[in-house]
């Protein structure tokens, strides 16, 4: 009989894993400590803050935003919603992305203070991303989406609706995405078994699981909604006609495998679709440009696909424009 090899993190996430003090578990108990002990775990983690020509505070839309210009007069934005888990999360935390972002794409970045959940279960994120991308369409050229965790699932979301509307989006930047409400597949529960100890940390697969399956009952309370398209883009009927996206996964992250399979789909019908997917390395690693840098690869990797498909959408609208 053969042994099962066991999941080989990263030097770099073991290390990280390694600096980790004992935390204590609010999880189902207080949310409001729970959100502060995220909060500041992700401050500890998010490294120098890069230079930015200017931050301002505005109103997208009805929703509290912060626009990041990287010189100032941008015309191409990317509106991005920050992860954790509908019910974490906030403009702090994903700073050092935006402002990252903003300077590798050379666009303005819009990152939005979305309701959360329980609070606010769906679709009150998702209606908060649409009203800041609508805004978004008012203020600037071109507009892109983009978001990493639970914010990957609102921009995944966000772009199967601007397709159903005709509204023209030039990119979805999914980071490690949420995209399937369904917790008993076949790949989720084989991530049960196979991370039962992970680089040390018992029962590493059951609380991922666990965790995964308390924040969909907060976000979306009803199972039926749960099969929603804008709650779970993977059930969309099709995904033809949506923006082009670049996917970045990590290999031992439990949502790996519906972000490879929502590639898949993406292929299949007709949508130019990038992936990038980095060996050893776990979810939430894009916001730990202070500890990870495999964060800085990828940081690099969607700045310039963004900066590209930016530069090719306005070559395209020149060219229409001529020959119009």
């Amino acid at each position: 009989m053969t042994t099962p090899i066991s999941p080989v993190p990263s030097a770099q996430v073991r290390r990280y894993f390694e600096s980790l003090a004992p935390q204590v578990n609010y999880w189902g108990r207080d949310i409001a400590a729970l959100r502060k002990q995220a909060h500041d775990h992700a401050l500890a983690c998010r490294g120098p803050l890069e230079h930015v020509a200017s931050v301002e505070t505005v109103d997208a839309g009805g929703v509290s935003s912060r626009l990041y210009r990287p010189h100032g007069g941008e015309e191409d934005v990317l509106v991005w919603m920050h992860g954790g888990g509908w019910m974490l999360g906030d403009l702090d935390a994903c700073e050092g992305v935006a402002r990252a972002l903003a300077n590798r794409a050379a666009c303005a970045v819009l990152t939005i203070d979305y309701r959360l959940a329980p609070e606010h279960p769906f679709p009150a994120a998702f209606d908060d991303t649409w009203a800041a991308i609508s805004w978004a369409r008012q203020n600037f050229s071109r507009v892109a989406v983009g978001g990493d965790s639970a914010g990957g699932n609102l921009a995944a979301a966000a772009a199967l609706r601007a397709r159903d509307v005709q509204l023209d989006l030039t990119l979805q930047l999914l980071v490690y995405p949420v995209l399937d409400s369904t917790m008993d597949t076949t790949t989720k529960l084989r991530f049960v078994e196979s991370y039962s100890d992970f680089a040390g940390r018992g029962d590493y697969g059951r609380t991922t699981y666990e965790r995964i399956a308390y924040l969909w009952d907060a976000y979306v309370p009803d199972e039926l909604m749960r099969r929603s398209p804008l709650a779970s883009p993977l059930h969309a009927e099709t995904l033809r006609g949506v923006s082009p996206a670049i996917v970045i996964t990590a290999e031992h992250d439990f949502l790996r495998g519906e972000a490879i399979e929502y590639a898949r789909r993406l292929r299949r019908d007709q949508v130019a679709v990038e992936i990038h997917d980095y060996a050893g390395q776990i979810h939430g690693f894009i916001e730990k440009l202070g500890v990870m840098p495999d964060a800085a690869d990828a940081v690099d990797k969607a700045g310039s696909a963004l900066r590209q498909a930016f530069a090719n959408q306005e070559s395209d609208r020149a060219s229409s424009a001529i020959n119009t």
